[in-house]
């Protein structure tokens, strides 16, 4: 679990509370902070959550960490589903290509700054 105490992990997820917030009070904001802060963090969050899953529940080992495989596999996966298909079956989402470049920056900087393994402090 203190995977989930990774400060840029929790920096992203505060950051996207009150991106999510401001949107939905209707207050403006910048038209860069409204359309790409949330991509941006979408990737270190989401992997971060797997990474977490991954150590808890399947590996049982802190010093797991994800594989460039895997990490693109995310990306990969995001930027279809977000970026194709969703915005071809329905008019509430559109296709941005500079999301899917902050989903590959994203996973960039997940894969080599938080996806380290825990270490143990000495005592």
């Amino acid at each position: 679990m203190k995977t989930l105490l990774n400060p840029w992990f929790v920096a992203g997820c505060v950051i996207w509370a009150m991106v999510i917030t401001v949107r939905k009070l209707g207050h403006p904001m910048p038209p860069l902070i409204n359309g790409y802060v949330d991509d941006a963090f979408a990737i270190p969050v989401i992997a971060n959550l797997s990474l977490c899953y991954m150590r808890v529940f399947v590996i049982g080992s802190n010093y797991y960490v994800l594989s460039a495989w895997k990490v693109t596999f995310i990306v990969v996966y995001l930027t279809l589903v977000f970026e194709v298909l969703l915005p071809l079956i329905s008019k509430t989402y559109t296709s941005d290509w500079i999301d899917a470049g902050l989903y590959v920056v994203g996973g960039f900087f997940f894969y080599f700054v938080m996806n380290k393994p825990l270490l143990s402090r000495k005592r």
